[in-house]
Parts: C-alpha cells; structure tokens; sequence
C-alpha cells in the first residue's frame, strides 16, 4: 500500500479552556503534517535538553 504525501488530510486539535471546549481543524497534505510532526519532535528534544540543564 502506497501513501500519497499529496493526500489532503484533517488535523484536529482539542482543548479545553477553562471549562470551553475549543477545536482547531485545518486540511493539510499529508506531506506537510510529516513536517510538522519533525518540528514537534525537535522542539520536544530541545526543551528536553533545556530542562535537563535546569536541572543539573
């Protein structure tokens, strides 16, 4: 099976503040949540990294 990276895809973010629930959707390619999916994995290393600091 075959993943397009052009496909379009849904992304949908919940939250709740402060007793309201809140949704963000947006349509992406599937390309460009791969993207975004890397700079979350970096920004978590670096915070990660940053925290370990703090600590030590």
């Amino acid at each position: 099976m075959d993943i397009d990276p052009n496909e379009i895809v849904t992304v949908e973010l919940r939250w709740d503040n402060d007793g309201l629930p809140e949704t963000y959707s947006r349509d992406i390619t599937r390309r460009r949540l791969g993207d975004l999916l890397l700079q979350l994995d970096d920004m978590t290393d670096t915070t990660t990294a940053a925290a370990q600091e703090d600590v030590a």
